[in-house]
């Protein structure tokens, strides 16, 4: 930071607004909530697989009495950067957005005023000279958009319900009782948004395939009746665009290559599926008097040539088969007989998809 006193207020002035509404676009928390986060609500924990996960801890109040609740949130490293920013620019001793200078609370009451002022500072300087603004106006008088706090929190919503098992994901996430709550906050094509969302699920498709595509460069293990057909159009995308590891490749150029796989690409919690009708077994087994829809069952996606697992999907079989394992166990000599040879034989199959991806099935693991 710099020494000069002017720039150091103008540094100031646009840091603290700046950390503010990175918090707010990133965070899935109301706006009372992000203004009482403490100065130690950030913090980091290993998720499922070792992969850790930056978090933000504070008090939620709506329908929780005046004291409140405490809860935690999942968020994206950049949230940890912004507190960060705000704890070297704020001296309050208790709370991240409170410091000296303003209101008795030390929390300055302009929040809106001040994210507006920094989007225009912002628009101002990456707006090249003549050109069109850097954030553009809206209306045919091209107004600059007001921007408020609950757009924040609509927004982010609306491109999780987006990404695949994002309805799931954001009724956990904001803290909803039920998952309609949250599919009505975050909005349906129903509301007029049609183009909107089939853009923003091509978009989550293109980018899990680009995210397939570097697990495979990087020597991920990967099973399944799809795997050698997409493993060869990956060796295809790279042998094309000279790609090593540790070098990175023209993500434009890559994504184009990716974008016909991402069209048949439909993401599983157990697998994935590049859907081929033509020898999709779902579709086989599709019942006539629901109009022939498929209906995907994990034995018949064990053997399908259009199922492809990888190392996204190994914690989340192995958890899977672990679950079977212990109930069985707890349950062993009580279990009716055909719910113990039903769980039997879905243990089975865990086993079998578990030994596709790690390559101790010869018969079906990757080449």
């Amino acid at each position: 930071m710099s020494t000069d006193p002017s720039k150091r207020c103008c540094t100031l002035r646009a840091a603290r607004p700046a950390g503010e509404g990175i918090v707010h676009a990133r965070n899935k928390c109301l706006s009372p909530v992000v203004r009482e986060l403490t100065r130690d609500c950030a913090f980091t924990e290993p998720g499922p697989g070792g992969r850790i996960r930056c978090k933000l801890r504070g008090r939620v109040f709506k329908d929780r009495g005046l004291a409140g609740d405490c809860e935690e949130w999942v968020v994206l490293d950049v949230v940890h950067q912004a507190v960060d920013v705000l704890l070297t620019v704020n001296d309050d001793p208790a709370r991240l957005f409170a410091y000296t200078g303003v209101r008795k609370d030390g929390m300055n009451a302009n929040m809106l005023t001040r994210l507006n002022r920094f989007a225009a500072h912002a628009s101002d300087l990456f707006t090249s000279p003549g050109g069109e603004p850097f954030i553009p106006g809206h209306g045919d008088s091209r107004e600059p958009w007001e921007l408020t706090t609950v757009q924040f929190r609509r927004t982010l919503a609306w491109h999780i319900a987006h990404q695949p098992f994002g309805v799931v994901a954001g009724a956990r996430q904001y803290k909803h009782a039920q998952v309609a709550i949250f599919e009505g906050y975050a909005g349906t094509s129903a509301s007029g948004f049609a183009a909107e969302v089939e853009a923003e699920q091509a978009v989550a498709r293109l980018d899990y395939a680009e995210h397939l595509y570097r697990d495979w460069l990087a020597g991920g293990p990967s099973g399944g009746g799809a795997d050698r057909k997409i493993s060869a159009e990956f060796a295809r995308i790279h042998a094309e665009l000279a790609d090593l590891p540790g070098t990175v490749a023209d993500p434009r150029r890559l994504r184009a290559m990716l974008s016909h796989l991402a069209v048949t690409l439909h993401p599983g919690v157990l697998g994935d599926c590049f859907y081929q009708p033509g020898t999709a077994l779902c579709a086989k087994h599709a019942a006539p008097h629901v109009g022939k829809k498929p209906l995907p069952m994990l034995n018949t996606c064990l053997t399908c040539p259009n199922a492809r697992r990888s190392s996204v999907h190994l914690p989340r079989l192995e958890q899977a088969r672990d679950q079977a394992q212990q109930i069985i166990g707890d349950f062993r000599g009580t279990l009716p007989p055909l719910q113990q040879a039903a769980l039997t034989s879905h243990l089975g199959h865990l086993d079998q998809l578990i030994s596709q991806i790690t390559g101790n099935d010869p018969e079906t693991a990757q080449p």
